[in-house]
């Protein structure tokens, strides 16, 4: 399949804006490293929608994704364009057409509107900048800026608390729409922790990660084997990973116990495999290991697993966000508000 992709601007009778979106597609078609990249204006310019498609479609394109640069979601974004694609679809029924979200009010359009700020003002000048020796400041002006671009009403309270953090950790505002939660899994974490159960991780770095200074007001240990020399040796003479190995050394503390894994999928298979063997169930499963050869696979399984999950579907993830999520559920447990500072 054969896809192409149209930057639609709105038109207009200044003679430069053919040049702003020819621009613009020139800059799409690098980042893309595609040649199938045009422009169109919706009025007043040529070419015109209709004609792009067109052109697309002799030349052999099967798929059309239109982008449109447009702030509001009006007239043209519900009525003119989807009636362009419409009729497109009628007279070329084999190609599929779809058209992606317009602009709306996405956070990056503050990152212009301070660069043409700092363009006229000299820095400092409006006596609001925002220092990197203020921790405080900028975790929250981070956290404003995710709640402002990002749609987390489908969360209560609790899991918004835990989307955040992740989203925080990976800098990836679109993270949201592959992050699943099953239903009560962030309230049995709480509960794990609060009744004094083991995190167990897959690797060091997930360990180390999370907050030991909260993990000691209910006495939560933090395990992890995949270092351990026996492990090690076990894990070559079974064929098996040492991630894999290591979840079965820790068998006996993985029941009611929070399990995160933030980087192998094989942990993730051996540990949803120890589940349907025997009656160990872990009381929440924080699943995001990252890459393209099992990764995402692993992540389907916990989801199909009957476990209590918190994962990233898809083949992104890594350690970072496993820890956020931890120690967002931790968090929690231990201030009892999801909504307090970190």
């Amino acid at each position: 399949m054969s896809t192409g992709f149209i930057v639609l601007g709105h038109g207009s009778r200044v003679s430069e804006t053919v040049a702003i979106l020819k621009d613009i597609k020139d800059c799409l078609e690098a980042r893309l490293q595609s040649n199938n990249v045009r422009y169109a204006a919706l009025q007043f310019n040529e070419p015109g929608l209709p004609e792009v498609i067109a052109d697309f479609v002799n030349g052999g394109i099967t798929e059309i994704v239109i982008l449109p640069l447009f702030l509001v979601d009006g007239n043209h974004i519900r009525d003119d364009i989807p009636g362009i694609v419409r009729r497109a679809s009628e007279k070329f029924p084999s190609v599929n057409i779809m058209v992606a979200g317009h602009i709306g009010a996405d956070v990056r359009i503050t990152d212009i509107l301070l660069d043409r700020v700092d363009s006229i003002i000299p820095k400092n000048a409006t006596g609001n900048e925002l220092k990197i020796s203020e921790p405080a400041r900028i975790e929250e002006e981070s956290f404003r800026m995710i709640e402002a671009a990002v749609d987390l009403q489908n969360f209560n309270d609790n899991e918004k608390a835990v989307v955040k953090r992740m989203i925080h950790a990976s800098g990836d505002l679109s993270l949201a729409n592959a992050i699943a939660i099953s239903e009560g899994a962030v309230d049995a974490g709480i509960e794990a922790f609060r009744e004094g159960h083991s995190v167990i991780t897959d690797v060091r770095m997930v360990a180390v990660g999370i907050s030991d200074r909260r993990a000691c007001i209910h006495d939560n240990s933090i395990l992890c084997k995949v270092d351990d020399s026996v492990v090690e040796s076990e894990a070559r003479r079974t064929g098996r990973t040492r991630s894999a190995m290591a979840m079965r050394f820790l068998a006996s503390y993985i029941d009611g116990a929070i399990v995160a894994i933030g980087n192998a999928p094989t942990a993730l298979f051996e540990l949803l495999c120890m589940a349907r063997e025997s009656d160990i169930k872990p009381a929440l499963v924080i699943g995001t290991p990252v890459g393209f050869i099992g990764a995402a696979e692993s992540k389907e399984a916990l989801v199909e697993s009957g476990i209590n999950y918190i994962t990233i579907r898809g083949t992104r993830g890594g350690s970072a966000v496993a820890v956020a999520a931890t120690n967002a559920i931790l968090k929690i447990s231990c201030d009892g508000n999801s909504k307090q500072g970190w």
